[in-house]
């Protein structure tokens, strides 16, 4: 539950952030399931891995090791060894580019990053969605994952949350903001690249017109190139944005605002906390599209094999809430082109 008693969708990573903190100020306890609180309490090695074998940690009836041998999480009392795998479907970025393509040139507004202008193409996930995964009808949302363990929830439907972007539907319209003051290339404490070709003619206030409307993409190119694999760094974070990155433009369109870190906030454009920061919903490197919620008697998919060798490979699988017919037999109503 959110401060307003709303249920949301966190992912590995924005759990830990939201119970144990950046700044290490909560309880790391929190963050853990029964299954990983009694490995900890065993010793956190080798000898505890066998001392919890034996024990049903999730109460689901099963035994630990029982669970793993069967690919299931030990620690998830939804998930047993009599349920099967959901539904699924791999798509190759040769297959995604047979599918219609959408061209939308759009601001990409983060917090503490260099914010940018750019021509994203790709696929709307409406369409993959529907025509390509074959939706359920009982499908509410996805759940968009990143190899380095990022995870995003995206509603289906329009949702008044600021940071839960749609997956149907169109996006409002843009207006291209531009000054000196904000440019990388002309003020070294600009914080936004205008160097995309697209904004070539462009003046501030000028409508950012796109030849279709704007939609959430599973895109794979931008500006024109292929956009470059994502790598691990050193450090453990995630550099680059391909093979597929999910991209959903402003729900409330605005301008890129200064950097939330920046020390002068006297600028055209000072952060603003309320501001549509969508690149910081936009998840790089996407390999695995959950459909949510997943259909009775099955169970999350084997994801470790379908994260970095799927950036390596150019491809995405989506599972969960889809027509497992092939796509031939789907039923017209839920083929509708969009």
């Amino acid at each position: 539950m959110d401060p307003k008693g709303k249920t949301v969708n966190l992912g590995s990573c924005q759990w830990c952030h939201y119970s144990y903190g950046y700044d290490k100020y909560g309880d790391i306890l929190t963050t853990m399931n029964q299954y990983g609180l009694d490995f900890k309490n065993n010793g956190r090695n080798t000898d505890a891995l066998k001392a919890i074998e034996a024990i049903d940690s999730d109460k689901d009836g099963f035994p630990n090791k029982q669970e793993i041998v069967a690919i299931r999480f030990p620690g998830d009392a939804q998930d047993d060894p009599t349920k099967v795998p959901a539904p699924f479907r791999v798509f190759t970025r040769e297959q995604i580019e047979q599918m219609p393509q959408l061209k939308q040139f759009m601001v990409m507004n983060a917090h503490k990053s260099t914010d940018f202008y750019a021509e994203y193409t790709g696929v709307s996930m409406e369409y993959l969605l529907k025509k390509k995964a074959g939706l359920l009808p009982s499908a509410t949302g996805i759940k968009v994952f990143a190899p380095d363990g990022w995870a995003q929830f995206h509603p289906l439907e329009a949702d008044p949350d600021p940071v839960l972007y749609p997956v149907f539907g169109a996006y409002p319209l843009a207006s291209f903001y531009y000054d000196d003051q904000a440019d990388v290339a002309k003020n070294a404490e600009g914080w936004v690249d205008y160097s995309a070709p697209s904004c070539i003619g462009l003046e501030d206030g000028d409508v950012i017109h796109n030849e279709r409307a704007l939609r959430m993409l599973l895109a794979f190119r931008r500006d024109g190139e292929y956009l470059t694999p994502g790598v691990l760094t050193p450090d453990n974070k995630l550099d680059g944005e391909g093979p597929f990155r999910v991209v959903p433009p402003q729900k409330i369109p605005g301008p890129p605002d200064q950097r939330s870190t920046a020390a002068n906030q006297d600028v055209v454009w000072p952060f603003n906390y309320d501001a549509d920061h969508n690149a910081g919903f936009s998840t790089r490197s996407a390999t695995i599209i959950k459909v949510e919620p997943l259909p009775e008697g099955t169970t999350d998919i084997d994801t470790i094999e379908a994260g970095w060798d799927f950036v390596d490979e150019g491809k995405v699988v989506v599972y969960g809430a889809i027509n497992p017919l092939s796509t031939q037999q789907f039923p017209k109503h839920l083929a509708d082109d969009n």
